[in-house]
């Protein structure tokens, strides 16, 4: 549970920085638990054809590099698996091409889940290169913990952000989000479409039973943004900029009725696998 409004003006200065267009970004994210509590965390990030096509259009010339190097290199995923916890390693990547759309699904494995540590939306962070510096820090998230045996898994849920302290004031060529204003939300209705960021886990046996939130059959999602069903909705943009800073029952009842989007608000989850 991040500061969340920083982080979509971020994502949204990031998008309008590529001149975004429709069917712009899949992110999803993927912990694959087996019963023995090893697994697989899978992370696929896929742009959309007219990303694509605008990248691929850019002049070329000598020197020139691939738009899409940094995103298919090898090392900077193999480098990546260490943060995701103690003796979790880089077990290869694909290139996917997906409706005119190009990207990647990178899978690590990990031989015990009570190493791993996750941050929700955190593969985001691949197509920010340039911003790991004070950008990168201030969207920087506590992780995800898991606590597996017995073949039970306890998923612990960092608290929100309070970000005490920080200024009121927005910072220099941040943009003004308004989403009362109807001309900014046709904007970003088409600016977003087609854009999905997902954390799930999912075990191999099934799940016998789970206090979790939002569960279905062998599913556990941790979070989702689906921007095609937040966008319909008028409020929704604004009911994501109310959990900037929110306590666990203020996003709960924010995210009422919002489509598109769940967010695990528990402090802790359990899951009794089958």
């Amino acid at each position: 549970m991040a500061p969340m409004k920083q982080r979509f003006i971020l994502w949204l200065t990031g998008l309008l920085s590529l001149g975004c267009l429709s069917g712009c970004l899949e992110v999803e994210q993927v912990i694959n638990l087996k019963k023995d509590g090893s697994g697989t965390i899978v992370e696929e990030i896929v742009m959309g054809a007219q990303i694509v096509a605008m990248m691929e259009g850019l002049p070329a010339g000598a020197g020139a590099e691939n738009p899409f190097a940094d995103l298919y290199n090898v090392e900077n995923y193999k480098a990546k698996a260490a943060g995701f916890g103690k003796g979790v390693t880089y077990s290869g990547m694909e290139k996917v091409e997906r409706n005119g759309g190009k990207g990647v699904k990178v899978t690590y494995k990990f031989e015990d889940i009570n190493n791993v540590v996750l941050t929700p939306g955190s593969a985001m962070n691949d197509l920010n290169k340039e911003g790991k510096g004070k950008e990168a820090e201030a969207v920087k998230d506590d992780p995800l913990k898991f606590a597996y045996a017995g073949d039970v898994l306890t998923i612990t849920v960092p608290e929100p952000s309070e970000q005490k302290g920080e200024s009121a004031e927005p910072e220099a060529g941040a943009l003004d989000l308004n989403p009362e204003d109807p001309a900014m939300q046709a904007m970003m209705a088409q600016m977003f479409k087609g854009m999905k960021i997902s954390t799930k886990l999912v075990t191999a046996t099934g799940i016998q039973k789970s206090d979790a939130t939002y569960l279905k059959d062998n599913t556990i999602t941790l979070m989702l943004m689906d921007f095609d069903e937040i966008m319909k909705n008028p409020k929704g943009l604004k009911a994501l900029q109310k959990l900037e800073g929110a306590k666990r029952a203020e996003i709960a009842e924010s995210l009422k009725g919002v489509k598109g989007v769940a967010v695990e608000t528990k402090k802790e989850i359990r899951v009794k696998l089958k």
